[in-house]
C-alpha cells in the first residue's frame, strides 16, 4: 500500500464499521479474535431476577468497583472487615490488562509521567509506601523505582500527520515556541489532585480550552488540530469541548523543553498500579464477577443486592458503610435517589485492539505511534517492542475514542469485530511499510476490549463538583474520576482516599 492510498484510507471514517454488517450473519474469520466487553453483562440484571437468593452476610464496608479508585479506598480503609464487588472478571477498570500464554499487555490506560514535588502528598506518600516511587532530592521529582519500565527517549514516540512523519504531535516551528512560551508561565498552577488547584485558576473551568487560547494567542488550523488530538488522547474531547482548565493542566505539567522527563509504561499498562494497590487487600475480599444491582438504605447501613455471575445466585449484603466507586451512570438503576447529581456527566466510549504477533520480524519501532488524521477516532498504537520486553512476543495495541452517540454500537462487536481488526491492521501494517496481505499473516491473536463509559469528559463546568458534599447518606461516599475529577490516575487514587476520609475521618 503506497502513501497515497494510505492517506486515502486514513480519511475514511471507522465509525460506520461499528454499525455495519448483515444482521445475524457471522463475519468471515480473518483473525483468531477474543472480545471483552462489560457492556455484554447488562442482560445479567434481567436474568438475575430468576436466580436464587443466598443467605445474607454482613460487612462493615462494601466498596463497589475494583478500579483504581475502589482499590485505593479499600487499601486505605481503617477497617479490615470489608468486601470489594467488581462486575468484571478482573480488577483495574479502565486500567485493565489481558494475558495470553503468560504474556501480559494493556487494555486501557498505559502510562504515567514522573510527578513534580508540588503534587498532593497524600497520593505520593501512598505510592511511596507501595514502593512505586521515590523522591529524588536533586531533581525535586518523584521518580519511579522500577526503572526497567521507563521508556527510552530515543524510541519514545513518532507522529504521522499530513502525509509525513514527525517526532511530536505538535508541529515544529515558531508557532510551537509561542504556544509553549504561553504555557510556561503557568507551570506550577495546575497540580494534582485537581481539588488542590488554586481558586484564582478555577474560572478556567467555566470556558472551553479553544476559546481561552483564541483570546490569548493566534494558532493555525493545523496546530489546533494537533491540540485536538492531544485533548482527545487524554480527555476524550477536542479543544472546543473540554474546559480550559483541563487543557492548561495538560500542557503546564509537561516539560516539553527537556527530554529528561520520565515516561513510565509497563507492558501491562496502568494495571501495574492496580495490581500494586491490590496487594494491600486480602484477595478473598475482592469479589470478581459480582454485579451490584441495588443499594437500599436501612436505619443503620445498607442492604445491597449483589448478583454472583459465576454461581448465578443473588447475595444480600448488609453493609454499615458503602463506598461507591463504580460508574455513576449505573446509579440510575442501582441507587436512583443519588443519580440526579450525576446525570449530566458525559462519558466517552473507547475501544482497544491488541495484536499479538507470531514472531518479532518487524523493524524496530517506537513506543507510542500517534496518528493525527481526518478521522480522530483512531489515535494510533503503542508497541511493546519499545517496552524492553525483548524475547517476549510483540504486541501492538491500537486505541480508539468515539463520540458518545456511538456507544450503543459497541454492543455489535460480535458482528463488526473482524472488520474493525482488519481495517486497523491495514493502518498499522502500512506504518511498517507492509501491505495487508503481508501484515495480517503475522498476527497470531487479536483481542478487542470495549469500554462504553471509559472516562468522563471534563467539559466546562464539570470539575470541582464533589458530590460527597451534598450526598444524602453520610455513611455512603463516592469515589472515582467521574466525581468532578480529571480522568487521570492520581485523581482516581485521591478520590478513593477522600471517600475513606468522608466516612472514617482523616487517615493521614
Amino acid at each position: 500500500m503506497n502513501r497515497r492510498n494510505f492517506v486515502k484510507l486514513s480519511s475514511l471514517s471507522l465509525l460506520p464499521i461499528l454499525a455495519c454488517g448483515p444482521q445475524g450473519k457471522k463475519e468471515e474469520e480473518v483473525f483468531s479474535l477474543k472480545i471483552h466487553s462489560d457492556m455484554r453483562t447488562g442482560h445479567l440484571v434481567r436474568d438475575s431476577f430468576n436466580w436464587p437468593e443466598v443467605e445474607s452476610e454482613k460487612t462493615e464496608l462494601l466498596v463497589v468497583g475494583a478500579g483504581i479508585a475502589g482499590l485505593s479506598a479499600a487499601a486505605n480503609a481503617p477497617t479490615k472487615d470489608l468486601l470489594v464487588c467488581e462486575l468484571s472478571d478482573r480488577i483495574g477498570g479502565s486500567s485493565g490488562s489481558e494475558t495470553y500464554q503468560g504474556l501480559q499487555f494493556c487494555q486501557g490506560a498505559h502510562y504515567d509521567l514522573v510527578y513534580p514535588n508540588y503534587f498532593g502528598k497524600d497520593c505520593l506518600n501512598f505510592f511511596e509506601k507501595l514502593n512505586i516511587i521515590q523522591f529524588n532530592g536533586q531533581t525535586k521529582l518523584w521518580e519511579y523505582t522500577d526503572k526497567q519500565y521507563l521508556i527510552d527517549t530515543s524510541f519514545e514516540s513518532q507522529c504521522f500527520s499530513g502525509g509525513a512523519f514527525r517526532s511530536d504531535v505538535l508541529p515544529e516551528g515558531e508557532e510551537v515556541k509561542m504556544f509553549l512560551d504561553f504555557m510556561d508561565q503557568h507551570i506550577g498552577n495546575f497540580m494534582l489532585p485537581s481539588r488542590a488547584i488554586p481558586k484564582n485558576m478555577r474560572a478556567l473551568n467555566q470556558i472551553d480550552f479553544l476559546s481561552y487560547l483564541n483570546k490569548n494567542i493566534t494558532l493555525s488550523p493545523g496546530f489546533v488540530r494537533a491540540i485536538d488530538y492531544q485533548m482527545i488522547d487524554d480527555f476524550s474531547g477536542e479543544a472546543h469541548q473540554v474546559s480550559a482548565l483541563a487543557g492548561m493542566y495538560y500542557y503546564a505539567n509537561r516539560p516539553y523543553r527537556t527530554n529528561e522527563i520520565e515516561v513510565f509504561s509497563p507492558p501491562q499498562g496502568n494495571f501495574y498500579f492496580a495490581n500494586k494497590i491490590a496487594t494491600e487487600i486480602d484477595n478473598s475480599q475482592i469479589l470478581l464477577k459480582h454485579l451490584v444491582k441495588q443499594i437500599k438504605p436501612l436505619k443503620k447501613g445498607f442492604e445491597v443486592l449483589v448478583a454472583d455471575v459465576s454461581q448465578q445466585k443473588v447475595k444480600k449484603i448488609l453493609a454499615k458503610h458503602v463506598i461507591y466507586a463504580g460508574q455513576k451512570h449505573a446509579l440510575k438503576y442501582i441507587f436512583p435517589e443519588e443519580y440526579p447529581a450525576f446525570e449530566n456527566i458525559k462519558y466517552a466510549p473507547w475501544l482497544v485492539v491488541n495484536y499479538v504477533l507470531k514472531e518479532n520480524s518487524l523493524t524496530e519501532g517506537h513506543w507510542q505511534n500517534e496518528m493525527v488524521m481526518n478521522n480522530q477516532a483512531f489515535l494510533g498504537f503503542i508497541d511493546s517492542d519499545a517496552q524492553h520486553q525483548k524475547g517476549d512476543k510483540r504486541v501492538l495495541t491500537a486505541y480508539f475514542c468515539f463520540p458518545e452517540w456511538q456507544r450503543k454500537n459497541l454492543a455489535n462487536l460480535d458482528r463488526t469485530g473482524q472488520q474493525i481488526a482488519l481495517q486497523t491492521a491495514e493502518k498499522i501494517g502500512w506504518y511498517f511499510g507492509l501491505r495487508p496481505e503481508q501484515f495480517v499473516p503475522m498476527v497470531e491473536k487479536v483481542f478487542i476490549k470495549a469500554m462504553g463509559h471509559a472516562m468522563p469528559i471534563p467539559v466546562p463546568g464539570y470539575l470541582f463538583n464533589d458530590h460527597n458534599i451534598n450526598r444524602k447518606h453520610k455513611n455512603l461516599a463516592f469515589a472515582g474520576v467521574d466525581n468532578g475529577r480529571l480522568p487521570l490516575l492520581l485523581e482516581a487514587v485521591d478520590s478513593g482516599l477522600c471517600a475513606v476520609n468522608e466516612i472514617f475521618g482523616s487517615i493521614s
